[in-house]
This record gives structure tokens, sequence and C-alpha cells, in this order.
């Protein structure tokens, strides 16, 4: 969408936040300096908007911007989009999910940026793990660490990501059973999990059948959203971990049915940004 810089700086509150709107359903997500400089105004005002705009349910607002709202997740942006979204979010869920291991444990690892994160804080512990992942970019961080116990099951290279697809991966893991699995998803409401590929699914219905335990790690934008695959019923998740963003009617919403959620803080609001 094009900007005329005249145009937008004669433009009242609500013509600005409707254009905001209309950049947001081409765009998945942005960060507030960059829509300040696409808007021609200051910082502050485009937070003003962003924070009217999310208290009316229209976009939900992240540590550094804001991400599109999706009701239906159909598809799934490519990874090095997904790295730009939420980057402090993804962060401190990351820390906030390595508090659950233990020395000596065997875990699956699932696919995602918010893994990622994850892989680069397990990668500065100094406990003994094994660890099976089907992401090649949790492989490459984890390996050559000199406590770590690396399982890369194998499979075709997902193109726009790094997750490993198909066999010799499937049957592979449908034989192990690990202590913990940290999984992913595209979309969660309160009846499931769900994402945007069959093949990764299947991979992470093996992966939810060989733990002991699951824990989701989320950020809020992929709440009260279902993508076309149904990976698993709530009820095979232990505990789901994600951002402060999520609001309060979905806090109240899950927490009727009983979901176990923690809330991870960002070092601002009382996390202290390290394990």
């Amino acid at each position: 969408m094009d900007l005329n810089e005249e145009q937008v700086e004669d433009m009242l509150p609500e013509q600005r936040r409707q254009r905001l709107l209309d950049w947001f359903t081409d765009n998945v997500a942005a960060s507030s300096q960059d829509l300040a400089r696409m808007f021609n105004t200051s910082l502050s005002t485009i937070r003003r908007d962003l924070d009217q705009l999310a208290s009316q349910g229209l976009v939900r607002r992240t540590h550094g911007g804001a991400v599109r709202i999706r009701r239906r997740a159909t598809f799934e942006p490519s990874t090095d989009v997904a790295r730009q979204t939420a980057t402090e979010e993804k962060r401190a869920i990351a820390i906030e999910a390595a508090r659950r291991l233990e020395p000596d444990q065997s875990i699956f690892v699932d696919t995602s940026t918010t893994l990622h994160e994850f892989a680069h804080v397990v990668a500065g512990l100094t406990i003994p793990l094994t660890v099976v992942t089907i992401d090649i970019y949790v492989a490459r961080t984890l390996c050559h660490k000199p406590y770590i116990k690396l399982i890369v099951p194998g499979g075709t290279c997902r193109e726009g990501s790094y997750a490993l697809l198909g066999e010799p991966g499937l049957s592979f893991l449908k034989d192990m059973r690990c202590d913990h699995l940290f999984l992913s998803s595209q979309a969660v409401d309160v009846e499931c999990v769900s994402d945007t590929s069959l093949e990764l699914v299947q991979l992470k219905r093996a992966m939810i059948e060989g733990a002991e335990t699951t824990t989701l790690l989320v950020d809020s934008s992929k709440f009260s959203t279902r993508a076309i695959y149904r990976i698993a019923s709530l009820d095979k998740i232990d505990e789901i971990i994600t951002d402060e963003g999520l609001s309060k009617e979905e806090r109240e919403k899950f927490g009727l049915r009983g979901t176990n959620i923690t809330y991870a803080p960002l070092p601002e609001n009382g996390g202290d940004g390290t394990f």
C-alpha cells in the first residue's frame, strides 16, 4: 500500500487507524517504529493507535509493535518472516520453558522460531540432555555441545522452513520415548491445537504419543485461531507457555476450560531476561 506523505499528515485519527487496518489486511506484522515512519507520525501516536485497535480486537499488540489477528490460519509465514514477529515474547517463552529441564532428561524439540529461541537457551546450559529434534536449525544450534546428545531422525527439508518431513523420520519417531516434548503450533483454540501442514502434523502427533509430558510454546498471536489440520486436543497438552499479550477475555475462556497456562513476563515486566 502506497502512502502519500501529505495525505498522511492531514489524516484524522480515525482515518489513520483505518489505513493501519488496511495495511494489516495485506501484512502480518510490523514494529511501531516502521509504522511510524510509514505513516509519517510520531512513535507515541502510532502506539496509541495500535492500543486502540487492539482494544477493539482488530490487531494484537506485541512488545515492539503489533500483529494481525487471524481467525482462521490457512497458511503460515516463512521462517524469515516469523523470525521478525514477537521476538521479545518468544525469547521470554523460551527462557520460561527451559526452567522445566532437569539433568539427564530426554526431550523432543519441535520446529518453529520460538523453538529456535529455546534451542539458543538450551545451548547455554551445562546439564546433560538427550535432544531429539525434527528441525535442522535447532540441530545446528545444539550440535558439538559437550552436554548434549543430539538425535536428528531425518527426512526432507520443508521449503521455507527448517523442518524435516516424512520418512525415515516419521517411523523413527513412532519408536521413540522421551521425558518431555516442547511443541509448537500455528493455532490454538479451546478445543485443540492445529497446524497448516499434514506431514508436519503427523510428526507432531508421533512426538506427543512418545512423550511423557507435552508443553506447548506459542506466542499470544496464535490463540483463538484454528488451522486446517488438527494436531491434538488440549487434553493432550500438559502446559501452555505463552506471553502476557493474551487478552483478559481469552485468559478467562481457557481458564474455564481448566487449561494450564503459564505467562512468561518480558524483562521490563518482571522477567530477568536470563535462564
